[in-house]
Formats: structure tokens, C-alpha cells, sequence
């Protein structure tokens, strides 16, 4: 009988438990402490090393911790991204690596749309000078007309670009890969990083974290960006240089910033704790029920799938 490790946080769903023993496996339960980024090594292995399968989160799954785990072959994660995976040593290890593609998407897009609103609208603002009986109506700059800058077009850029379009945004998308079908599609224009940045009132990163995205936004890549407007990052933070955001908006140059990801987590003593409009979410893009359970059932699925050889191959990192 196969061992599946669940160390994925928050994996609270009993159906995906109940599916992954009426197909013949055997569950190692999560630990009792909460794991996230920066989590590895000692912590990890009691959990592994006999594990046939693993649901894995954020948890960092290097070379060295995959190399004592003899009986892993497969880490199912539990969302899109992998970079605290060690992809080569899985190759070398013959350990297969499979993402819940599809699954996260449009609730990260919903939360960057939200952290958008929040600066389009100011209603936080405003509803705290209200419970203190302070009447102070205040012009917003809204959305409608506004330019949003998607770097990076992938589910995410494509699920916050429908949801932009819907409220009469301008949207402008930088990648790699641009493809022109997709103007008609989501209603965007392809622009380069540099003009992408000068034009847009809200710049949303939705690129993975690769050797080349690390450290992207760095002190010359905010002083790029169009004065008074805001950077939204729900993706990795090592993409951004946390100590050049934080100069960009206390010099006034950026209006402000919103941040869902941090680089160990729980984490509550960024360097942008305190700061006057930047807003801090504890990595909560993707917290919905909805997606939750979705991923969490997608996750187990995706174990089942690889073991009876029937999984979709758009999962497997290659």
C-alpha cells in the first residue's frame, strides 16, 4: 500500500482524504505546526522519507531532502508554481513533479482585482473616517479608463485581464511569448516592459519566480514605472526588491503598493509593515473555499491519476 505525505497548509478537506484511501493509499498527516516558505530539510523529513507521494505547498523541497527519500516518486503540488522545488534533482531521482493547473487562477486574479479597488476606490479609507464620525467625501481615481500592466500573461494575467476589461480598464501585457489572438481575446495590447511600466496606473506581476524574474523590480525598474501609480505583487517575493519598494512609495513616487507574498512565511516583520499605502495580505490570493477544495481534490486526484499512468500530461513539469 502507497504512503501519500500531505504537508500542503490548511489542507482541511476530508472528501480528497477519503478519495486518496478508497484508492489504496495510506495518509501521512500534515504536521502540526504550520509550514510554508523557507520550511525544509529536518522539519520535512520525518514525513517523507517512507512517502511514496507527497501534496506539497510552499515547503522547500530541495536536492538534498529528495536525496533521503528513496521511496518518493511523486510531489503533487498543490497549486501552479514549483520554484521551491529542485526540478533537476527530481529528474535525476526519477521523481515526477505535477502542478493542480487550472484549479488557482481566477481566485488570485479576484484578489489582485480586489487590492486594485481598494486604491481605485478608497472605501477602507473612507469607512474609517466614518466610524469616527468624520464626513470627508474624497474623489477616487477609479477604474474605468485606467491602464493596467500585466507582466506576465499566463492563467493568472489572463484570468485579471477578463476581470479588468469587465470594468472598462485600458489593459497592456508584456511576456515572453506575446501572441496576437489574444488581443481579441481578452481585450489587451501587448507593450514592452518599458512602456508597459510608463503607461499603467496599476502594474500587476504575474510571472512565475525563475532565475531570470528574480529580483525584476529593483530600484531602476519602480523609478520606471508612471508617477502616483501602484504595483501589485500576489506572485513571489523574491521578484521584487523589498527595500527599493519601500523607497518608491515613502518618496511619493509610486501611490502605493499592495504585497501578498513574502520571502519565509508566516512572516510579520517585513520591512513594509507600517508603511502609509502599502497593504499587506498573508498570502491569501488563493484562500477561497471554493479554490481550496478544488485544489485540494485536484492535488489527490493528480496522486491517483500518476499511479494508474491516466493523468492529463499538461500537469507534469517536464
Amino acid at each position: 500500500m502507497k504512503k501519500v505525505a500531505i504537508l500542503a497548509r490548511n489542507y482541511t478537506d476530508e472528501a480528497s482524504r477519503r478519495l486518496l484511501q478508497a484508492a489504496g493509499f495510506t495518509i501521512v498527516d500534515q504536521p502540526a505546526v504550520e509550514l510554508g516558505i523557507g520550511a525544509g530539510g529536518d522539519t520535512l523529513l520525518p514525513y517523507l522519507k517512507d512517502a511514496d507521494a507527497v501534496i506539497a505547498g510552499l515547503e522547500n523541497y530541495s536536492g538534498a531532502l529528495l536525496s533521503q527519500c528513496p521511496a518518493l516518486k511523486l510531489i503533487s503540488r498543490r497549486g501552479i508554481g514549483y520554484d521551491s522545488v529542485d526540478v533537476d534533482a527530481c529528474r535525476r531521482l526519477g521523481i515526477a513533479l505535477v502542478r493542480t493547473v487550472g484549479q488557482v487562477e481566477g481566485a488570485v486574479a479576484e484578489h489582485l482585482m480586489a487590492l486594485l479597488l481598494h486604491f481605485a476606490r478608497n472605501v477602507e479609507a473612507e469607512n474609517r473616517l466614518m466610524h469616527q464620525r468624520i464626513w470627508d467625501r474624497r474623489m477616487s481615481l477609479g477604474a474605468k479608463n485606467r491602464t493596467l500592466g500585466l507582466v506576465g500573461f499566463g492563467g493568472i494575467g489572463k484570468e485579471l485581464a477578463r476581470r479588468a476589461t469587465a470594468f472598462d480598464m485600458r489593459v497592456l501585457y508584456t511576456c515572453r511569448h506575446p501572441e496576437a489572438a489574444w488581443e481579441d481575446a481578452y481585450g489587451v495590447r501587448y507593450a514592452p516592459l518599458k512602456e508597459l511600466l510608463q503607461e499603467s496606473d496599476f502594474v500587476a506581476v504575474c510571472v512565475p519566480l525563475t532565475p531570470e524574474t528574480a529580483g525584476m523590480f529593483d530600484q531602476d525598474r519602480f523609478a520606471q514605472m508612471k508617477p502616483g501609480s501602484y504595483f501589485l505583487n500576489a506572485a513571489r517575493s523574491p521578484i521584487m526588491d523589498v527595500l527599493a519598494l519601500k523607497a518608491a512609495v515613502e518618496s511619493g513616487h509610486l501611490g502605493g503598493a499592495a504585497v501578498d507574498v513574502f520571502p519565509h512565511e508566516p512572516c510579520t516583520d517585513s520591512p513594509l509593515v507600517g508603511v502609509k499605502n502599502v497593504v499587506l495580505t498573508p498570502h491569501t490570493a488563493p484562500f477561497t473555499t471554493e479554490n481550496f477544495l478544488a485544489m485540494n481534490r485536484a492535488a489527490a486526484q493528480n496522486v491517483i491519476d500518476h499511479f494508474n499512468g491516466t493523468l492529463d500530461p499538461r500537469c507534469y513539469v517536464r
